[in-house]
């Protein structure tokens, strides 16, 4: 829930927030969604770059076993108002990413073989990426170094979605990230990650 408030209707309520389910009870990914809103308005600037940071929180489901992890990051996500209709205005990193085991127990991460890697994750920029009215959508990715072969290869990939809330130096954003991964701790397992973020200016 956002931590700004705004008024509709005469009723204060957040002007943003996200709620996610997901089960671990299941060998596949099992049952689970998201939500996410804004309330009240949005103005967007027509020209200038604003900067928006904040944190994430996630859970991570398998198929192929049972069981869920809880994740966070760090969010920093950029737009450059000017230039959002050529493709490159939304610019957005999830880093500092750190899981934990059902009980709060932090899951040990590394990058060699057989570990759990939660490199940094990164908005695919494209064209069309965002709406008039403050909605964006993109890919997110992230790579690993195959010691092998010396080259960085995919390791996660999935879709962000997020609304862009308020006005000025009072704008913020909230955020789903849906995401793909094999698990490098066991063979024969994925693991889908769904998260969410609301980032402040």
């Amino acid at each position: 829930v956002s931590t700004d408030t705004t008024n509709v209707a005469g009723q204060n309520l957040p002007v943003s927030r996200f709620a996610i389910v997901r089960t671990g009870s299941y060998a596949d990914y099992g049952f689970g969604g998201f939500v996410y809103e804004r309330n009240g308005s949005v103005t967007l600037p027509s020209s200038g770059q604003a900067l928006f940071t904040g944190t994430y929180g996630g859970m991570r489901v398998f198929q192929n076993r049972g069981g869920m992890e809880y994740t966070r990051a760090d969010v920093r996500v950029s737009i450059d108002f000017d230039d959002f209709n050529a493709g490159n205005g939304v610019r957005g990193i999830l880093f500092n990413r750190a899981a934990f085991d059902i009980n709060g127990n932090p899951v040990a991460t590394g990058t060699g073989e057989g570990q759990l890697q939660l490199p940094t994750l990164s908005f695919v920029i494209g064209p069309g990426v965002m709406t008039d009215d403050g909605e964006i959508s993109s890919g997110v990715t992230s790579s690993i170094l195959n010691p092998d072969s010396g080259a960085y290869e995919l390791y996660e990939s999935g879709t962000y979605y997020g609304i862009i809330a308020g006005a000025g130096a009072d704008m913020e954003i909230v955020g789903v990230i849906v995401m793909t991964s094999e698990d490098p701790r066991s063979e024969g397992v994925t693991a889908q990650e769904t998260g969410g973020f609301i980032v402040y200016r």
